[in-house]
């Protein structure tokens, strides 16, 4: 092997992707965050002159605490360091920059930096490789496994080492340790406020995790999330934005008005269709504009944004600056493929929640979304990770899956299939109080498929008032399962 020749072809590109990775991040330099450890100390995963340079004067502008990169802030950063200020013109100064930053897409950065890691792996890899097997009598009193130990070794300090992070921690148990399991710093965020017994169940909304509510069309799962967790999120002070692909930051604001009115003032008068209607009284516009006061005082850390399509790219993007600016807790509205008519969706779903899961734990919020069961398991009585059909491996990346769906008929009080409702006395919890359900009125059930806290199974139920959106929590039920009863209390 000729390793010259070798490390050549695996280098062809580099100063190319090297300029391109480097002129992504001066087009949005928020992303210089995401890549604090790149050519700090040791590191050498830039390897080019020219990129090298043009990387470490954008990063010095974001330390300044510049949100972007301008001909102004580069002057300005520059004005003080003559040596550098003479290389950068020499290298045409902005007309070079401002044109290679027109021709890139940011959404590419984590492409390019990737390309970059690859030929460093391979680089490493084929002159580490050479040193071995040029020298087989190393391994001449040595096992089968020993060697392939050694290879093994080989690979895992190259991953080490070439811009994959890994964190390697001691097991040992210290006294700061037990301090945060005595302040409970393992619980979520919690929506206690509006769903007490589900939030027991699932300790609130997990930081650095995700939480899926999943149901089908015309479930309630939109409203369901707004009611039972980022107004509870809202009301603690907590910095909660809600993203969404589906609908409008109107629906939003209805939902809003309607709580606060019915709620906070105690005023039945407008419901969420009435907002759409119009043609309000004189006490209706008082009310309106006492509400519509308290959205601003109390309200203003529920923040909206509007997604016009599927992108995974944009939505991490989304996360990563919502975070950055004080976000607490993300929801997402609806997840779905990138690609719906894509014969692959399935993949690229369960591709696209691992790369989000990524992005919420290194930035340590609490993301929860909506998704909508396959159409087929509409009939479907029990509901459980089989109704996400063949995107189900979802389930293994999220840690708390709650599946909703409406009470049928034959499950109220008295009927074939009666859910029979019941809460525990607070004097007793072991007793079981009966609740006795109105066939005039709307239910939905929970079923928590999954949760961190081993209550898998449990079945919750809520009632529901379209019109106010209004939810409340009444208790655990028994669902009779497609293949039986199942009954987990």
């Amino acid at each position: 092997m000729d390793l010259n020749k070798t490390i050549e072809k695996i280098e062809a590109n580099r100063e190319q992707t090297e300029a391109s990775f480097v002129f992504c991040l001066w087009k949005d330099p928020q992303r210089y965050d995401d890549y604090k450890n790149v050519n700090v100390g040791t590191d050498k995963t830039l390897s080019c002159e020219e990129p090298v340079f043009y990387f470490l004067v954008g990063r010095g502008i974001r330390q300044q605490g510049f949100q972007n990169i301008d001909n102004i802030t580069v002057d300005t950063y520059l004005a003080d360091k003559p040596t550098l200020r003479k290389h950068y013109q020499e290298l045409n100064g902005w007309e070079a920059c401002k044109r290679m930053m027109d021709l890139l897409d940011v959404d590419n950065t984590d492409g390019y930096f990737d390309q970059i890691a690859k030929m460093n792996s391979l680089k490493i890899l084929a002159i580490r490789y050479e040193d071995m097997l040029s020298h087989p009598e190393r391994f001449d009193n040595s096992t089968n496994e020993e060697v392939y130990e050694a290879f093994e070794l080989l690979n895992n300090n190259v991953s080490l080492t070439t811009g994959q992070e890994a964190k390697i921690e001691s097991l040992v148990v210290d006294e700061n340790y037990l301090q945060q399991c005595n302040e409970g710093q393992d619980q979520g965020i919690s929506y206690a406020s509006g769903a007490p017994l589900l939030n027991y169940l699932t300790l609130g909304a997990p930081i650095g995790d995700m939480y899926m509510l999943a149901g089908h069309s015309g479930a309630g799962k939109s409203s369901f999330i707004f009611e039972m967790m980022v107004i509870p999120f809202a009301d603690k002070g907590i910095n909660v934005a809600i993203v969404s692909n589906e609908m409008m930051s109107k629906a939003y604001k209805n939902m809003l008005l309607v709580h606060i009115l019915t709620k906070e003032l105690n005023y039945w008068k407008i419901t969420r269709k009435k907002l759409k209607m119009g043609h309000f009284s004189d006490e209706d516009w008082i009310m309106l504009r006492k509400a519509a006061q308290i959205t601003k005082e109390r309200y203003s850390n529920i923040r909206f944004v509007k997604m016009f399509e599927n992108n995974t790219n944009k939505l991490l993007k989304h996360i990563k600056r919502l975070a950055r600016t004080g976000t607490k807790a993300i929801v997402y509205d609806t997840f779905k493929s990138d690609d719906e008519v894509d014969d692959k969706m399935w993949q690229a779903l369960l591709m696209n929640s691992r790369r989000i899961f990524n992005i919420v734990n290194k930035e340590q919020i609490a993301f929860i979304s909506t998704f909508q069961l396959a159409l087929h398991t509409t009939n479907q009585r029990w509901l459980d990770a089989s109704c996400l059909s063949n995107s189900k491996q979802i389930k293994e990346v999220v840690s708390e899956l709650l599946m909703v769906r409406r009470l049928w008929q034959d499950e109220y009080t008295g009927e074939k299939f009666d859910c029979d409702p019941y809460y525990r006395s607070k004097d007793n919890p072991k007793v079981k109080m009966p609740i006795t359900l109105d066939k005039d009125k709307t239910y939905v059930v929970g079923f928590l498929n999954k949760t961190r806290n081993d209550e898998d199974g449990q079945t919750i139920i809520f009632q529901f008032d379209g019109a106010w959106n209004t939810w409340r929590e009444l208790g655990y039920c028994t669902i009779t399962n497609d293949h039986g009863m199942y009954d987990r209390r």
